[in-house]
């Protein structure tokens, strides 16, 4: 007690700034005290704070990444589905061509069957006995088939239908390429499908294939040609009686018969009075496709169909092939 009066006694008469500074030293003590008790959990918050913040960072981080993946995915699948929306266009487009084609096809086939035919028993009224009319195994009804080619293969064996029909292709190949440079640009790989229709009295169906063959090969564009048995047929019978019908012309498909008919060449006697070099002129003026065909013999097949001498314009066509002359 004694020394607490005596401490007071000495505090008090100290002098006020000494005393101001004794109290701003002990506050600040206290507060630094204080603030240290208070400083390592404020820091430990703080770290917790910025650690989850680089989480939360990192996570946005890997979301955006995912985004980006998705984003190209989706834009590229959007540049598929577009893709194939085009395509299907494309089908839907071949197949409405198709489908004309095939109603084209099917109404010449029709008109065939229409033809009349009085003969190997029939009674006069449209009976379809075309092995009366081509003969049995005749190989000449293939397209790309001629008589020098028909006379290789039977001599290599192949002498019916049936036989060619069941034909390896490279085997007929071979006969081909060692007929010699001629015969081994032709191309048998329809011939044994072709044999197969005949073999089994498929008139209708050989008659549509032929219109999609183009000497004897399989067209994949749009061009429709003759069919080999049609004319074969139209031959024997000579029932074209209609001089507008350019077609019986070896060589002239429903095209270029258009092209012709355009350019004012109507019937048998204006083609036959028209000179090759006109010919080619309107084949050019037609576009490529039309260049490749080969119009030479066009006036003289016509002046011979004009004039009514069916038996020489037979026989003039099977020396031909495909309208051409192979000499």
């Amino acid at each position: 007690m004694q020394f607490d009066i005596i401490f007071l006694d000495t505090l008090w008469g100290l002098p006020c700034w000494l005393l101001w500074l004794l109290a701003s030293l002990l506050s600040g003590f206290l507060g630094y005290m204080i603030g240290r008790a208070q400083y390592k959990p404020c820091c430990d918050r703080v770290a917790e704070a910025e650690a989850e913040a680089k989480k939360l960072h990192a996570g946005i981080t890997d979301w955006e990444a995912k985004y980006r993946e998705l984003q190209y995915k989706f834009d590229e699948l959007d540049k598929s589905n577009t893709s194939l929306r085009a395509s299907l266009n494309h089908c839907e487009a071949d197949k409405a061509a198709l489908s004309a084609k095939l109603s084209r096809a099917e109404e010449a086939s029709k008109n065939v069957a229409a033809v009349p035919l009085g003969f190997a028993g029939g009674s006069g009224g449209g009976t379809k006995d075309y092995v009366a009319l081509v003969g049995q195994d005749n190989l000449q009804i293939i397209e790309g088939i001629g008589p020098k080619i028909e006379q290789l293969l039977k001599n290599a064996g192949y002498t019916s239908w049936t036989a060619l029909a069941v034909a390896d292709y490279d085997d007929l190949k071979k006969v081909l390429d060692e007929a010699g440079p001629r015969y081994r640009i032709h191309d048998p790989k329809s011939w044994p499908e072709q044999a197969k229709l005949a073999a089994e009295g498929k008139w209708d169906e050989l008659i549509h294939y032929q219109k999609f063959l183009d000497a004897g090969r399989e067209n994949t564009g749009d061009f429709e040609s003759d069919s080999k048995l049609e004319k074969l047929i139209a031959k024997k019978l000579g029932y074209s009686s209609d001089p507008n019908d350019l077609k019986i012309v070896e060589g002239i498909g429903p095209k270029i018969e258009g092209l012709l008919h355009d350019a004012g060449i109507k019937t048998w006697a204006d083609l036959a009075a028209t000179s090759v070099d006109r010919l080619k002129e309107i084949l050019g003026d037609a576009g490529e496709r039309y260049r490749l065909a080969d119009p030479t013999t066009w006036p003289k097949q016509a002046e011979l169909a004009a004039a009514g001498k069916w038996d020489e314009l037979k026989e003039y066509q099977d020396f031909l092939n495909g309208g051409k002359d192979p000499a």
